[in-house]
């Protein structure tokens, strides 16, 4: 009986103390008008741990969109980011970041908080494919690098799309001013192309067997090797879900943002793929 009594003591003064040890990181909310656009923007912004508005040190800043019927917080509700972002920094597997999620969609201003049923987003489908969001972007990102401590260089930045939202990512990426982008699953038009008139940033293509926009990745896939872009495919079993988008992005930020003495995490495909295409040095 002491035996027990000691055990359960233990163990309670030990989670006790990892409770007391947790990774502090902060999600922000923001809202404001567009001075260009006079459109109402919104966006959660994740810091690490440590992260201190009044220092000198800068962080990488990736922005993660989200898909046709989701908001700003969907990565966080559905894509379990925070825990993803506190597991791997606080464990020392990737750097400190900064992370933007912004709201991505244009046609329904209403009641944003809320993601909008699939048949009404599909309804407003023509709003996507004419970039509504994609004109306005640089108004978030200017914001968020006018307020938060990071680093301004192409090689510190990254863009990451699911689904609609990795179209929105493969057009906001031909302004040339991110050095990887991450497109999961994504549902990109017959007619859009890698840019290969601007200095390309390297292309990181999720697929899953089960999508049935499995092509359209692999298409994207071939117009970059057509353009003479650098593109790694990652291929893995699953659907067009969370589950992938989670195990993408986990991926993802291992590949481009490892910790400094962490060695590069090469993302695991079908032996043919990997043949292929490898992935780009982290940087």
């Amino acid at each position: 009986m002491k035996h027990i009594i000691y055990t359960y003591m233990l163990t309670m003064a030990l989670l006790l103390m990892c409770r007391g040890q947790s990774y502090a990181s902060r999600i922000d909310t923001i809202a404001f008008r567009g001075d260009s656009s006079h459109v109402m923007q919104r966006i959660c912004v994740y810091t690490p741990d440590g992260y201190k508005p009044d220092l000198s040190l800068t962080y990488p800043l990736v922005y993660l969109l989200h898909g046709i019927h989701g908001n700003h917080y969907s990565w966080l509700r559905d894509g379990n980011i925070r825990y993803t972002l506190d597991s791997l920094i606080g464990n020392g597997v990737i750097r400190p970041m900064v992370v933007a999620m912004p709201y991505c969609q244009r046609f329904d201003t209403s009641n944003v908080d809320e993601p909008k049923s699939l048949v009404h987003c599909l309804f407003h489908y023509g709003s996507i494919l004419r970039g509504e969001f994609e004109d306005t972007f640089f108004e978030i990102d200017d914001y968020v690098q006018a307020h938060y401590r990071v680093d301004s260089t192409r090689m510190q930045r990254a863009i990451a799309g699911l689904s609609c939202g990795a179209r929105q990512a493969a057009v906001i990426a031909q302004s040339g001013t991110f050095n990887v982008v991450g497109l999961f699953c994504p549902v990109i038009h017959k007619r859009q192309r890698p840019d290969s008139e601007i200095e390309p940033a390297h292309y990181w293509i999720g697929v899953t067997e089960g999508d049935v926009f499995l092509y359209k990745g692999r298409r994207f896939r071939l117009a970059c090797e057509k353009r003479g872009i650098p593109v790694t495919l990652y291929q893995d079993k699953g659907s067009h879900n969370w589950k992938a988008w989670r195990k993408m992005l986990d991926i993802f930020l291992k590949t481009y943002f490892p910790a400094a003495n962490t060695p590069e995490d090469t993302p695991v495909t079908d032996s043919e793929e990997q043949n292929e295409q490898q992935p780009a040095p982290a940087f």
